[in-house]
């Protein structure tokens, strides 16, 4: 049956092929094409309409998916329903009315006619905690192959649980949780812990899990608990295998480094076993335990001083991407160039190059993005380093507007608060009142001088 054949009988009622052609239109709209695609089509008139260059979601063509699954809904479908309130929601074929009800509506209807997608979002989009629950539990109680209810399971486990649009049941609780996989229970127990605050559903779940483990050992450091705190994420760390290891198994053996380098509560403090811990994360490439290990062993920490062997992890940090998901909400590759920027500036365990040193003074500063992953995150010590390059003209030409313009930029991230940020401010102060490569400007010098407030100036 070709395209026109199918307009036809969709205008004449056959809801079949209304969502035929809806999906149809959808598919061209994004140039995507599924097999049954080629069921209502001749080969070549599919082959002529992949010849046509298409943009994704065109307009015109999502109009035309919109009409067809709106006949479609209209005329009973489920699934048709449930796609007509996603794309009001989104605007796709049809003007988007997300604030409205219009497809709350709808994904009700889609709901009520067995859809199980649209069960799930008007349990999710639902204010009433008795509804949430029908709907999640309706969901998770249907018999359909292949589909996924482990979220819907999920739902129903936590609420039975802690009693929400139910009345509270432990039992059914647990016969609910009995369902899901062990990756899905742990999470409903961590939440239900959570929720409710009886640390026995986290317990339960910290059999088996890091995560949960590295949660019950986070209760503890919030009571200032760290011997308690110790074992779980020793527990935690002694989860991973190198067939399988997991970020939070890697994670707990960094944090067990700094427990034990700063010797928190009733544990000594012991740069040795600092070292050992943050050793073992950084083996499995946790660039936040590689560098501190590495700071270690540039100074000696712990552990034998080793020059050499601290600049060559300094530049490998530099330039390593890492991923750790939750752990991960810093990128320690400026960290880790502005310290082989120092190495190289001083000549400690490398050859000294003050040119090379100050491209790594530059990057570390985040003056330019040298890799599509990094978000900017610039060393404001870096950036001093930077501007003095540019006043004593000392790895690349003496440019006294740059050296003012980096002066200012450090004052204006972090005032005067530390000792370098201090001197930037007098070196700007300076400039301005002895014109040193710049227009002397007494003005602009006083108010400077205002700015270190009242720390010394001489």
């Amino acid at each position: 049956m070709n395209e026109q054949n199918l307009i036809q009988a969709a205008e004449s009622g056959d809801v079949s092929a209304m969502k035929t052609l809806a999906n149809f239109y959808a598919q061209r709209a994004s140039g995507k094409f599924e097999d049954k695609v080629g069921d209502v089509l001749s080969v070549k008139s599919l082959d002529e309409i992949l010849k046509v260059p298409r943009t994704k979601e065109d307009p015109e063509l999502e109009a035309k998916a919109y009409k067809y699954y709106l006949m479609a809904a209209e005329a009973g479908d489920a699934e048709c329903m449930t796609e007509v309130a996603r794309r009001i929601y989104d605007g796709i074929g049809t003007e988007r009315n997300w604030q409205g009800e219009e497809y709350k509506i709808w994904y009700r209807r889609g709901a009520e006619a067995g859809d199980p997608a649209a069960m799930r979002v008007t349990a999710f989009i639902s204010d009433d905690e008795k509804e949430k629950f029908k709907w999640y539990k309706l969901s998770a109680e249907l018999d359909k192959p292949g589909l996924n209810k482990q979220d819907s399971i999920k739902q129903t486990a936590i609420n039975y649980a802690c009693g929400r649009g139910t009345e509270k049941d432990v039992t059914k609780a647990e016969e609910w949780l009995a369902k899901l996989d062990k990756h899905d229970e742990n999470s409903a127990r961590m939440e239900i812990a959570q929720i409710t605050g009886e640390s026995s559903w986290m317990e339960q779940a910290a059999e088996s899990s890091p995560m949960a483990m590295i949660r019950m050992a986070e209760e503890f450091v919030l009571k200032n608990e760290f011997v308690t705190a110790l074992t779980w994420y020793k527990k935690a760390a002694r989860t991973n295998k190198k067939a399988e290891q997991n970020s939070w198994a890697i994670a707990a053996m960094s944090i067990i480094g700094d427990i034990y380098y700063i010797g928190e509560d009733k544990i000594e403090q012991s740069y040795a076993e600092g070292f050992k811990w943050y050793s073992r994360a950084a083996a499995h490439g946790y660039n936040m335990a590689k560098i501190k290990m590495t700071l270690m062993l540039y100074r000696g920490l712990g552990v034998k001083q080793n020059l050499p062997r601290a600049f060559k992890l300094f530049d490998e940090i530099s330039w390593t991407q890492e991923n750790f998901g939750y752990f991960s909400p810093f990128r320690f590759n400026s960290v880790a160039r502005y310290y082989a920027a120092k190495m190289q500036e001083n000549g400690e365990g490398c050859t000294k190059d003050i040119v090379e040193a100050f491209e790594r003074y530059r990057v570390a500063a985040a003056l330019e993005t040298v890799q599509h992953y990094e978000s900017p995150r610039s060393i404001p010590k870096a950036i001093y380093k930077v501007a003095d390059a540019y006043f004593l003209g000392e790895g690349v030409r003496q440019n006294f507007a740059k050296a003012l313009k980096f002066y200012e930029r450090i004052f204006n991230k972090g005032g005067v608060r530390t000792p370098y940020h201090r001197e930037a401010v007098k070196k700007v102060m300076w400039m301005y009142e002895l014109g040193e490569g710049i227009p002397q400007d007494k003005v602009k010098a006083a108010e400077w001088r205002k700015k270190l407030n009242g720390s010394d100036e001489e």
